[in-house]
């Protein structure tokens, strides 16, 4: 049986407000491939399909792709993007547990900012105790 929803074709989208995947690649420094798999898990929805079968995306592409990059790099897994995603597209986000991982990696980046801030203080202070010993240079020792 035939579905009763006919898929988004040319048509309907203006063709000069539509790119194919490579201009997108190009165009967001994301490979071919990359895009690809995110549109087959989910993450990516092209805007239409050319007669060829081509994908096709609206500028929208390039918010998704910086976002899915921020989340990628901080290791927030495929699932939870996804989720992240369609909250964004739909404008409404009311599942608790997807504001709590959120909230979770923020705690985490912010552990994070203060365990990196404590080891540049460690290493200032280093640096100011063997600025302290005169800057002589080191011996070059016998066996040398």
């Amino acid at each position: 049986m035939e579905s009763q929803v006919a898929p988004r074709q040319l048509a309907e989208c203006p063709a000069q407000e539509l790119e194919k995947i490579g201009a997108v690649a190009t165009r967001s420094g994301v490979s071919v491939k990359t895009i690809r798999f995110y549109c087959d898990q989910g993450l990516l929805q092209p805007s239409a399909r050319s007669e060829g079968r081509y994908r096709l995306f609206d500028a929208s592409v390039y918010g998704e792709l910086a976002l899915i990059r921020t989340l990628r790099a901080l290791d927030i897994p495929l699932p939870t993007i996804t989720a992240v995603l369609e909250a964004r597209r739909s404008g409404v986000c009311t599942c608790d547990n997807l504001q709590a991982t959120i909230r979770a990696k923020a705690g985490e980046i912010e552990q994070r900012i203060a365990d990196l801030q404590s080891l540049h203080n460690e290493l200032n202070g280093l640096l100011r105790t063997w600025q302290r010993c005169g800057g002589r240079p080191v011996q070059a020792s016998a066996g040398s």
